[in-house]
């Protein structure tokens, strides 16, 4: 099986949290090719209308529910991120800076959602010194992401993939693409599976 999996997705939600773990193991049992796309959520959501589940009362109530069940299905650990909604542009323009190594990537955004979604501590993406050790403690070069971060062509890549994304059709995230065709969030997966069979 040949096919890629286009993956548009922020560090900000947590269903990209959920949706990053599951469709990893999506892609260990079809051995398709994961194409990540890191957007600006924020950005999408103002150019469609949409509004994130905490800013409706009855969504934001069943939101923290459906986790908890999401979690456990999937076999994830989650920890709410007291500083929600974070800033995670800088994290999601050094997840595309990091694109000439993928696995260097691959463990940036794996580090970067744990950092976001999986800490106890509560860690502000947005506060350079606690970033910056836990960046440390993951392994990376916090100075090397940090300046990927503030890069300019990384901004720009930024834009144009949340541009893209809306183009597209994509209100939300996480968004996943198979042969042009886009499934909205985490629990279309199976879909996204049947699509890469087809």
């Amino acid at each position: 099986m040949a096919k890629q999996v286009e993956y548009f997705f922020d560090f900000v939600s947590a269903f990209s949290y959920v949706g990053h773990k599951a469709v990893k193991q999506m892609i260990a049992r079809t051995g398709a090719d994961l194409i990540v796309r890191p957007m600006f959520l924020g950005g999408v959501m103002a150019a469609t209308g949409n509004r994130p589940p905490g800013m409706v009362a009855a969504k934001g109530a069943y939101m923290n529910k459906d986790l908890a069940r999401i979690c456990k299905r999937h076999g994830i650990t989650m920890h709410m991120n007291p500083h929600f909604p974070m800033n995670t542009r800088g994290l999601t323009r050094a997840a595309i800076g990091l694109a000439d190594d993928p696995e260097t990537q691959a463990r940036f955004i794996d580090a970067a959602f744990n950092i976001c979604w999986n800490d106890p501590r509560g860690i502000d993406p947005n506060d350079p010194e606690a970033l910056g050790a836990a960046l440390t403690e993951a392994g990376f070069d916090a100075a090397q992401i940090m300046a990927l971060a503030t890069a300019d062509e990384n901004k720009a890549a930024l834009r144009a993939n949340t541009d893209e994304a809306v183009e597209r059709g994509a209100f939300g995230a996480p968004t996943f693409f198979v042969d042009g065709e886009m499934f909205f969030g985490h629990d279309r997966l199976d879909y996204v599976e049947e699509a890469l069979k087809a």
